[in-house]
């Protein structure tokens, strides 16, 4: 199968369909193996400048930095930056943000791309968060910037004036009122979750579609999960 990403073409599209629609695209046969590959020479890398403390996907990770650590937050993110370059390779690029706690540097991290540098403080956040859209902060999809369209919340500033309660009341759930406090930098003590599933998902093509061709696909697919399994 091909991924093919570009304007207006979901992945999945036919090679063909695609060229048509996009004629410049260039379409590269995925290799899962080799991203994996590179996604554990990165962390490597940057656990050589500091402990990578969370693996939030194939291409996020979060660090802790230490109290002595935090003076040198910037000389530390640089260094990450030339390790990168240079033991990884000269395109790899990367976007670091320093900030209070890790929703915020996720959203920091979102200010410079792809090759950014941006340190947001608990008393910066409020001016830094203004130029945004609801939809750019974690947490915010389609359906959640509607809710709270519906509750004449449209923009940042105005979800910073409510309380606690009232971030509450907005999300309908405790997530606001969790992030009434990640927004002022607060980190909150992450909850202990347990995994009950493992799961692989790939879509087919087409030409793939017919039963008796999508159960080698399937076969494919259980034996990812097994080796996933194995791992764990």
């Amino acid at each position: 199968s091909y991924e093919a990403k570009a304007f207006g073409i979901k992945t999945g599209t036919p090679i063909w369909e695609a060229k048509k629609r996009c004629p410049e695209i260039i379409c590269v046969l995925a290799n899962h193996e080799h991203y994996l590959d590179y996604h554990h020479r990165i962390i490597d890398e940057v656990n050589r400048h500091i402990p990578v403390t969370t693996v939030c996907s194939i291409d996020e990770v979060a660090c802790r930095m230490m109290a002595n650590e935090i003076p040198r937050a910037v000389e530390i993110a640089q260094s990450i930056k030339r390790g990168l370059a240079t033991n990884i390779g000269e395109y790899i690029r990367c976007s670091i943000g320093i900030a209070p706690n890790r929703y915020l540097a996720k959203v920091a991290t979102d200010l410079q791309k792809p090759d950014g540098l941006t340190v947001m403080s608990a008393e910066d956040a409020p001016q830094k968060l203004a130029a945004l859209k609801l939809r750019d902060l974690p947490g915010i999809g389609a359906n959640m910037e509607l809710r709270l369209n519906k509750a004449h919340l449209h923009h940042i500033s105005q979800l910073w004036a409510l309380t606690p309660q009232q971030m509450r009341k907005a999300w309908g759930s405790v997530w606001g009122e969790k992030m009434w406090y990640y927004l002022r930098g607060i980190e909150l003590p992450e909850e202990e979750t347990t995994r009950s599933t493992i799961g692989h998902s790939h879509v087919l093509a087409p030409e793939l579609r017919d039963p008796t061709k999508a159960r080698f696909v399937a076969r494919r697919l259980t034996l990812k999960v097994a080796s996933r399994l194995r791992r764990m």
